[in-house]
């Protein structure tokens, strides 16, 4: 039986527990996963009888020391590792708490990770043996910690598989908490059903149009939604062969992706806007040798907002390789929807449109040839629903209006672990059904939905409306000085007055060339003549300073939060016109404070 087509067993089933078993039991010899250790080796190979054999015998060790529901915290590198102590929770009945290892290093890192264990408050940790010691070291200093046993998730042999006992799981028990990468020191855990998951399983097979011959080739973080649901859970359950690698390794050398797509004739993979960027500034001088990506048939990309010239810029350099532009899938989701919430139809490209600048300002869209340019994230998928609504009233928008994105059908999660106020706030019972508040500003078009904004980030200047995004863009393409990719806008109140904030990293070596009020005031300047309003506040900081959260992105109410306190590791701050802070007075500070 095709396992890919309309009343297969996937289809029915009630847990990735039983699709999984069913799995090693049709095509035990099929390849499930290669692992990439090094970033271009494979170094570990599961069938998937392999797969579900050592899930099992971990399982039937994680059931000896925990009981059904309470929660295991997964932290140790993407790899073999991560995979196996994340399904074994499954096979276990426990909650997964999927997380990063520890780094000393990254100390707001580790700051969020025990915020994580905080809430979730898990009855083990998952790691793997070499980070034993480290986290009994963690361990120590920190009382959240105490009651928590650190468990290695190697060394459990497969023939163990045999104690393992089928959990009684309901379809709408927890499967998985997925905490969002927020601004705050204290994320929220989305609780996954095991309903939630199989139904955007099925979506994302169906809006991916996926094949017995697909192969999906990721290195997105294991601990991320779109790198665990979609470039890990996906490929398992529509029964394929998935090639993965860690996200470090992308990051040491970003051709590796690419080259790891040509070799294993990967037909499906995807990634952030920043991704495609990075490849294309990487592959300026010449593509490596024997890159082939004609068979790369879908790319997508989602998880923060989509540049047209991003996605144009990766097409004309890569179709020397063979890339095929209509393989683009530009799609939109979120993880208090599981994950993916709309998208087009593989091989239509992407979609960019012109909008009129002024009119996106004042919350409407009104096509123009010559206008700010936005990609299409498709639409919604079949049982779900995508609607735009007015974020104040919750009434319906008008045709042509920017408002709030609201989705509603099986893939909204149920909530936020223990938090029921922030629950019922995001989560709307309406018509008979709940609505999930995206918190996300787009409008619909042509059956396509674009993506303005965030509406927490939002910039109102004189009653209009700025797009931090459309700020950032502003600055990285007119002001070579800052480092791309690491521009933040938000907004500000000086005076009384609400306006434009910007923080940016500049390399040090620029910062020994160029006087730091000659790139304020550039920056300002600039600023003012795109978006009609100088930037009232510019605060310049050292490489690697600006706050991101674990996949990446940039956490521009952080940022505001730091200027307000002083905190972020600036060399130079220009506000209203004047430099109020120089690199010699942040450091006399930081020495104070040291």
């Amino acid at each position: 039986m095709n396992a890919l087509q309309p009343g297969a067993p996937a289809e029915s089933m009630r847990s990735f527990v039983e699709l999984m078993s069913e799995r090693a039991a049709s095509h035990p010899e099929r390849v499930a996963l290669r692992f990439l250790g090094d970033g271009e080796a494979v170094s570990d190979t599961f069938t998937y009888r392999e797969l579900h054999e050592r899930a099992c015998a971990f399982a039937a060790y994680l059931q000896s020391m925990a009981t059904k529901g309470e929660r295991a915290l997964i932290a140790c590198p993407s790899g073999p590792d991560y995979v196996i102590g994340f399904l074994a929770c499954l096979y276990a009945g426990l909650i997964a708490v999927p997380a990063y290892p520890p780094d000393p290093g990254q100390p707001h890192h580790v700051k969020r990770l025990l915020s994580i264990v905080r809430d979730a408050r898990p009855r083990l940790v998952l790691t793997c043996s070499e980070l034993l010691g480290p986290f009994e070291a963690v361990k120590q200093g920190f009382p959240e910690l105490a009651q928590v046993e650190i468990v290695a998730v190697g060394g459990r042999d497969a023939a163990e598989h045999a104690l393992w006992r089928m959990p009684e799981i309901g379809a709408g028990d927890i499967a998985f908490l997925q905490y969002t990468s927020g601004s705050t020191a204290a994320p929220k855990g989305v609780m996954v059903g095991h309903d939630n998951l199989i139904a955007n399983e099925v979506v994302i097979r169906h809006a991916f149009s996926m094949t017995d011959d697909d192969v999906v080739v990721s290195w997105l973080p294991l601990f991320h939604d779109m790198g665990l649901i979609g470039g890990l859970l996906q490929p398992l359950f529509s029964g394929q062969s998935a090639v993965l690698m860690g996200p470090q390794h992308f990051i040491e050398r970003p051709m590796r992706w690419l080259q790891a797509i040509s070799r294993f004739g990967g037909t499906v993979s995807g990634a952030p806007d920043f991704a495609y960027r990075l490849c294309v500034e990487r592959a300026r001088a010449a593509l490596p040798e024997g890159l082939d990506l004609s068979g790369w048939r879908l790319a997508f990309c989602g998880a923060e907002p989509l540049r047209a010239a991003t996605l144009r810029a990766f097409s004309e350099r890569f179709g020397a390789a063979g890339f095929d532009a209509s393989a683009l899938y530009p799609c939109f989701g979120l993880a208090e929807a599981t994950l993916f919430v709309t998208g087009g139809r593989r091989g239509d490209g992407a979609v960019a449109r012109g909008f009129d600048a002024k009119r996106l300002a004042e919350s409407a869209a009104s096509p123009a040839e010559a206008g700010q340019v936005l990609v299409g994230c498709g639409d919604a998928q079949p049982l779900h629903e995508v609607v735009v609504v007015d974020p104040e009233t919750g009434a319906p928008a008008a045709p042509g209006r920017v408002g709030e994105i609201q989705v509603s059908g099986p893939s909204v999660t149920h909530g936020y672990w223990e938090k029921p106020e922030a629950t019922e706030a995001t989560f709307v019972a309406r018509e008979g059904r709940v609505f999930l508040r995206t918190g996300d500003l787009g409008f619909k078009h042509e059956g396509e939905l674009f993506i303005t904004g965030r509406l927490k980030d939002l910039i109102l200047v004189r009653g209009h409306n700025l797009y931090p995004q459309d700020v950032e863009r502003t600055i990285e393409e007119q002001v070579e000085v800052v480092r791309k990719g690491r521009v933040a806008a938000f907004a500000v109140e000086l005076g009384g007055a609400e306006g434009i904030g910007v923080a940016a990293e500049v390399s040090r070596r620029v910062q020994k060339l160029i006087e730091p009020e000659d790139v304020c005031r550039f920056i300002s300047e600039t600023v003012a003549e795109a978006h009609g309003e100088p930037a009232s506040v510019v605060v310049l900081v050292q490489p690697g300073a600006l706050p991101i959260t674990t996949s990446g992105k940039l956490q521009r109410a952080a940022c505001r939060k730091g200027w307000q306190r002083g905190a972020l590791d600036a060399f130079a701050v220009y506000e209203q016109g004047r430099m109020t802070v120089a690199a010699a007075a942040v450091r006399s500070v930081e020495e104070q404070v040291q």
